[in-house]
């Protein structure tokens, strides 16, 4: 399938995209506020992460060392690309926090089930029908009713398990990785500061 073969290189190019956008905007160069400086990066980010250089591209290298980018990674940089190029948020900073902090502790829960720090392989039941993809409906259900956007990331989670769209056939692999407990935890500390405050 055309989708699964490429699937995968959505995430490098994103992030690489992100490295840049944050680079210049560190930098002060340019705020991409016309239409085609963004199609200009976007392309340029494409042939950073997809040129070959020795046999193997930028995205290739990325996915040697994590060959299973979750869903949950694709939609984080997604989250925080997307202000930086649009000038709007996609997500409220409580959404955020929400979002970092579900992320957080379902990889330290599945990291500890993984390690034998707990007593019941909770990794397993991500393989074939279990109580937890009745638990994962449930709060889809809910997001969705209450018109939250992280709804979006939950369905996403669901339809792209169903599509097999990544390497891993355990649906928690689509839901965290390595990558994004790090990236979630990173985000997360600034919000703990006494001086922030949530924007809607």
């Amino acid at each position: 399938m055309f989708i699964r073969e490429y699937f995968q290189l959505l995430f490098p190019w994103l992030l690489v995209t992100l490295v840049i956008v944050s680079v210049i905007s560190w930098s002060k160069l340019s705020q991409f506020q016309k239409g085609w400086q963004k199609l200009v990066l976007l392309a340029l980010s494409a042939v950073i992460t997809l040129l070959p250089v020795h046999g193997l591209s930028l995205a290739d290298y990325l996915l040697s060392l994590n060959p299973n980018f979750s869903i949950g990674s694709l939609a984080l940089v997604m989250v925080v690309l997307w202000p930086k190029l649009m000038g709007k948020s996609l997500l409220s900073d409580r959404q955020l926090f929400t979002f970092c902090l579900w992320n957080v502790v379902i990889s330290l829960v599945l990291f500890s089930s993984y390690l034998g720090l707990l007593s019941y392989d909770l990794y397993a039941l991500g393989y074939n029908f279990s109580l937890w993809f009745i638990f994962m409906a449930l709060i889809t259900l809910i997001t969705v009713w209450f018109f939250n956007p992280l709804s979006v990331i939950f369905i996403a989670y669901i339809m792209a398990f169903n599509l097999r769209l990544l390497p891993s056939p355990n649906f928690f692999d689509y839901i965290t990785d390595g990558f994004l407990f790090l990236m979630s935890l990173g985000l997360l500390f600034p919000f703990l500061l006494p001086s922030r405050r949530f924007h809607q």
